[in-house]
């Protein structure tokens, strides 16, 4: 199979002394590391590792960085879980936000955080205190990156059940983000069957953020 141009420019990256030094959180002072983390034990991968990593991966020049976090598809256990996830990640995302100030960054880089979904309204699923998916409603969270910041954009019902008036999708969350990159959300891409293909159907951005 032959390598294209993206993937020549992917292996590049990955493959770069910057980027590999950019792995090595042990270059960083104990003190920055210590306000990621702040002494939580938490089962499987730290947020606060994985996202210090991110900032060092930004620094070293990545554009796009995504952090994956796992023990969040809570079937079962829901709020005995989230006590135990939800205290590191909060510390971690305050420590990444507050790093990017501090390091004159924080115009320059967006923050996306959240799923494909949302959870249940109602409990119950494989255990009594289990949330499901729900497609119908969710919540993604955005900060800096040079977008007006610190508001509530779209509702739900009484009951976290349904959209109330205008309905926010994933396109119009990605047309944003390509905004911030400086990606004209209408250009188009040649597919392998010589067609154009536009990099989003629906290129409406949140506007109450720009």
């Amino acid at each position: 199979m032959g390598v294209d141009s993206f993937q020549n420019r992917a292996l590049e990256i990955v493959s770069s002394g910057k980027v590999r030094t950019a792995f090595d959180l042990e270059r960083e002072a104990r003190s920055l590391r210590v306000r990621y983390e702040d002494g939580h034990f938490i089962y499987g991968p730290h947020p606060g590792r994985s996202l210090l990593l991110a900032r060092r991966l930004i620094e070293a020049g990545v554009s796009v960085v995504t952090a994956c976090l796992s023990g969040w598809d809570t079937h079962r256990a829901n709020f005995s879980t989230l006590r135990d996830l939800v205290p590191p990640l909060d510390e971690a995302v305050h420590a990444l936000v507050t790093d990017l100030e501090e390091r004159g960054l924080l115009d320059d880089v967006a923050i996306l955080m959240g799923g494909e979904f949302g959870r249940t309204p109602r409990i119950g699923d494989i255990t009594p205190d289990g949330r499901s998916h729900w497609p119908d409603a969710g919540v993604l969270w955005m900060a800096v990156g040079g977008l007006r910041t610190g508001q509530i954009i779209g509702a739900t019902d009484a009951r976290g059940e349904k959209v109330i008036g205008r309905p926010i999708g994933l396109q119009s969350v990605l047309s944003t983000l390509h905004h911030v990159l400086g990606i004209d959300p209408s250009l188009t891409l040649i597919d392998h069957n010589g067609r154009p293909q536009y990099v989003l159907e629906h290129r409406e951005p949140i506007v109450e953020l720009l």
